[in-house]
C-alpha cells in the first residue's frame, strides 16, 4: 500500500492546528518468511490476492490473520470488510467474493492506531472503491483522516487541525460527508462541532457546533449536553444525531446540512434508564433508519428500538418484547427492514417478520451452539438481505474472535 502525505515536522507532537496534505511514502515491507498456518483459534485463514509472499507452485497460498478482528462492514451480498489493530498497525481486509478471498487493503504502517475501530465512528465507505478511516487524536496531535478511491491501493490524509476527537463519520456518496467531533468539557459534557467536506475528505469546513459562534453562523441547537450516540445522512441536506444524555435520549435533526438543528420527538416511555446506540439503516428508502435502546430496569434490561422512515423528523417507538437479567452481555440485534429483525443471545439466534411483536427461534445449527459457548460474546450481526448476514463473535479472556456467514437467513451459519 502507499500512503501519500507530508506533514509539519517541527512540534509535531506539542502543537495543534498540524496541516497534512498529500505526498509519496515508500510501501510496507515486504514480507519475506513464508505464512506460517496457526493452530484454530490463533485466528482465521484467509486466502490473500495475491499472496503476501508468492509461493511457487501454491496458487492458493493462505496467510493467518494476524489480528483479532474488531469488526466489519457489508457493502452487499458479496462485498465486505473486516479489521483490527495489531501492534498499532491497523489490518483492514476487502473480499467480493462474500468471504471465499481477501484482499489486504491496510494503509501503511506508519500511521499508529491505539484503540479498535468502529464502523460509523472510525470507518466509513460507500462502495468497494472510496472509504475513510480516522486516527484520533493522540498525545494531542492532530486527529487524522485518511482515504482511499481506490480500494485501499492507495492512501490520501487530510486532518481536523484542533486536536478534537471524532464521534461519528458518514458520506453520502465519494465526495460529500460530515464529521461530528467533540471536545470534552467535563465528565457529563461535549461540546459538538460538524465539519463537512464536498471533495471527498480532502479538505473539511467546520459548519456547527454546540455552543457559540462561528464565522457568524448562529448557535446549531445541538446542546453541549450529553454524548453523541450515532449521526446519520440520507442526502446532502437532511440528517439526524441520535445524543445520551443523562438516562435519556435526545434525537435532533437538520435540513440544512447540518448548519442548524431542531429536536426529534420520540415517545419511548417506561423506561427509567435509557441508552441509545448507533443507528443501523434499512432497505428499502435512503430515509428508513433504526437506533437499538437499551432500557435499564432494577432487574432487567429490555430491548428496543426507534424506527424513522423520513430521515429523523418523525420517530416510532417499538417494544421488541425481549429482556435480559444481565446488563453488561448485550445481543447482537439487527433489522434489515422495519419487520424483518434477528437477535442473537448467548443461547441462540431468534428472527422477526413483525416488526419484534413475535420472535422465531433458529435451532438446529450446531456450528453457532457450538461457537457460541467458545465465544460467548456477540460484537456484531448484520444482514444486507433475508438471507446473508455476517456475525462477529469474540471471548475476552484471551482477546480472540471469529467471523461467521449465513446464507439462509441465519438458520445455519459457518466459519469464514
Amino acid at each position: 500500500m502507499k500512503l501519500r502525505w507530508r506533514a509539519l515536522l517541527g512540534g509535531i507532537m506539542l502543537l495543534t492546528g498540524i496541516l497534512l496534505t498529500a505526498c509519496s511514502s515508500e510501501p510496507p515491507k515486504t514480507v519475506t518468511q513464508p505464512p506460517v498456518e496457526e493452530p484454530d483459534d490463533q485466528g482465521q485463514t484467509i486466502t490473500i490476492n495475491p499472496p503476501l509472499t508468492p509461493q511457487v507452485g501454491d496458487p492458493n497460498a493462505k496467510y493467518v490473520v494476524q489480528t483479532r478482528i474488531a469488526d466489519f462492514h457489508l457493502i452487499d451480498n458479496n462485498k465486505g470488510l473486516v479489521w483490527g489493530v495489531t501492534r498499532n498497525e491497523l489490518r483492514l481486509y476487502y473480499t467480493h467474493d462474500g468471504g471465499k478471498t481477501w484482499n489486504n487493503i491496510s494503509p501503511s504502517e506508519n500511521v499508529q492506531f491505539q484503540d479498535k475501530l468502529e464502523y460509523g465512528k472510525d470507518i466509513s465507505f460507500t462502495d468497494s472503491r472510496h472509504g475513510w478511516v480516522v486516527r484520533q487524536n493522540l498525545d494531542k496531535t492532530a486527529t487524522v483522516i485518511l482515504r482511499t478511491a481506490d480500494g485501499g491501493q492507495s492512501w490520501d490524509v487530510s486532518a481536523l487541525p484542533n486536536g478534537e476527537y471524532v464521534s461519528s463519520i458518514q458520506y453520502v456518496n465519494p465526495s460529500t460527508g460530515w464529521i461530528m467531533a467533540y471536545v470534552n468539557l467535563n465528565e457529563r459534557d461535549q461540546q459538538k462541532l460538524l465539519y463537512h467536506t464536498t471533495d471527498g475528505g480532502a479538505t473539511w469546513k467546520k459548519i456547527a457546533q454546540s455552543s457559540g459562534m462561528i464565522s457568524g453562523v448562529s448557535g446549531s441547537g445541538l446542546p453541549d449536553q450529553g454524548s453523541v450516540a450515532g449521526m446519520s445522512f440520507s442526502s446532502g441536506n437532511q440528517g439526524f444525531v441520535a445524543i445520551n444524555l443523562d438516562s435519556s435520549v435526545k434525537l435532533y435533526r437538520t435540513l440544512n446540512q447540518g448548519k442548524t438543528w431542531t429536536p426529534a420527538v420520540h415517545r419511548l416511555q417506561g423506561c427509567p434508564q435509557v441508552q441509545a446506540e448507533a443507528q443501523q439503516s434499512l432497505q428499502g428508502s435512503s430515509s428508513s433508519y433504526w437506533v437499538p435502546v437499551l432500557c435499564y430496569g432494577d432487574n432487567s434490561t429490555k430491548y428496543s428500538g426507534l424506527f424513522t422512515a423520513d430521515a429523523g423528523t418523525q420517530w416510532n417507538a417499538v417494544s421488541l418484547g425481549l429482556s435480559s437479567k444481565s446488563k453488561s452481555i448485550i445481543p447482537g440485534r439487527t433489522f434489515l427492514n422495519e419487520k424483518e429483525g434477528w437477535i442473537i443471545t448467548q443461547t441462540g439466534m431468534s428472527r422477526t417478520l413483525d416488526g419484534g411483536k413475535t420472535w422465531t427461534s433458529l435451532t438446529g445449527n450446531k456450528v453457532l451452539a457450538s461457537k457460541l459457548k467458545d465465544y460467548p460474546r456477540s460484537v456484531k450481526l448484520r444482514f444486507v438481505s433475508s438471507s446473508v448476514g455476517w456475525l462477529l463473535l469474540e471471548r475476552l479472556d484471551d482477546k480472540k474472535s471469529l467471523l461467521l456467514k449465513t446464507t439462509d437467513g441465519g438458520a445455519n451459519w459457518r466459519i469464514l
